[in-house]
């Protein structure tokens, strides 16, 4: 099965088909909080704050994922319920003037209850699927996180206009119970609870080196948000960043679902080191060409076809190497990983861009790409051992 024959033999799955569905609408939903919570603090001071306190606490995904591990679909729905309810708060004091002190903690509880969607999904295709339909579905489930990512802000954007920032939060925190409370409701219930010896099992070594890979990977990431605006203004033509991220998104998509259509010969553990080495040859030749956009933007689409491949192939990994009952918090784990690494990256080549040019922080991308391969590499040897 190979091809649209078999992403349509995964979509012709009901069960499949309701909880992609469900799950990519609370996605949405989640990720159209951060830039509501932005146009709803009004000053960039604020904003700031907001951002810090609901993202920071948001990093707490691992336990909040081992919550749900051990008490499944329902710890699910009171986190998201949990999240609706604090964000509505919030809302209200933003319309009633509250200070900044209240509306930061308040962002912080939001950050803090915010159910593990991604991850609790993710485990749920591995007790749904054979091996075939499981790395489709992955492919499925991390194309239509990327378009999530790209549909969310522009949601939120034009709710706020044609509304008010308070009604786009409100919005999309009705969004992320509905999706919450529908993924909950279409995911198989898990087997036998784990016993006090399995919930405490640690994740393999192997695993903690894929994570490692992909901060690697991420922090690449990162580096190249920040670079190809700072590219765009350097050859004056700002508007132009955009279209450079719309190219890469678009190749990230196409990635996910080339990856998820192919019989590999090569395992995937060996895979992820390949797809990051040739990532980090892909961006370093993006950095050759910072001074024609027009070559940057063709030549952008290969850092994004790798990312894709790279992402949908992780999926299927760690699906692999995660301890029985351990599923959604192995999964948070990679999220975090992946939300790290974009820090420190954007990070470092915000600095490397101000004093020696955009193209800078694409080397720097490069670099991190490069420096994955090593825990990928160790990662492909130690989990030898888990998959035998």
């Amino acid at each position: 099965m190979r091809g649209r024959d078999g992403y349509r033999a995964v979509l012709a799955e009901r069960s499949i088909r309701r909880l992609l569905a469900a799950s990519l609408a609370g996605r949405v939903g989640f990720l159209m909080l951060p830039l509501g919570l932005i146009f709803l603090a009004e000053t960039a001071a604020r904003a700031g704050a907001l951002i810090a306190a609901f993202s920071i606490a948001s990093a707490l995904t691992p336990a909040r994922g081992r919550v749900v591990d051990r008490h499944g679909a329902r710890a699910l729905t009171a986190f998201a319920l949990a999240c609706g309810v604090f964000t509505w708060a919030l809302v209200a004091a933003s319309l009633l003037h509250a200070p900044t002190a209240v509306l930061v903690a308040m962002s912080a509880l939001v950050g803090l209850v915010a159910p593990p969607l991604g991850p609790f999904t993710r485990a749920a295709y591995g007790r749904m699927l054979d091996e075939t339909l499981r790395q489709r579905t992955f492919a499925l489930d991390s194309a239509g996180e990327e378009g999530a990512v790209i549909v969310a802000p522009l949601l939120a954007a034009l709710l706020a206009g044609l509304l008010s920032p308070e009604a786009a939060v409100a919005i999309a925190a009705g969004a992320l119970l509905a999706g919450s409370v529908a993924t909950a409701g279409a995911a198989p219930e898990p087997g036998p609870k784990p016993t006090t010896h399995a919930r405490r099992v640690s994740l393999p070594a192997s695993l903690w080196l894929l994570y490692a890979a992909l901060a690697c990977t991420a922090a690449a990431l990162g580096a190249i948000d920040i670079s190809l605006p700072a590219v765009a203004r350097e050859n004056d033509h700002f508007s132009a960043a955009g279209v450079l991220f719309a190219v890469m998104a678009i190749g990230t998509v196409a990635g996910s679902l080339l990856a998820g259509r192919r019989s590999w010969s090569i395992s995937p553990q060996w895979r992820i080191a390949a797809l990051t080495a040739l990532m980090g040859a892909g961006i370093a030749l993006t950095a050759t060409m910072t001074s024609r956009l027009p070559l940057l933007g063709a030549a952008l689409l290969i850092p994004g076809l790798l990312l894709g491949a790279l992402f949908a192939t992780a999926y299927v990994l760690a699906d692999r190497l995660a301890p029985p009952g351990s599923g959604t918090r192995t999964f948070a784990w990679l999220v975090t990983a992946n939300n790290g690494g974009i820090a420190l990256g954007a990070a470092g080549a915000g600095a490397l861009a101000e004093g020696s040019g955009a193209a800078a922080g694409l080397w720097l991308g490069a670099a991190c790409a490069f420096a994955g391969t090593v825990p990928a590499a160790a990662a492909a040897v130690m989990s030898v051992r888990v998959l035998k």
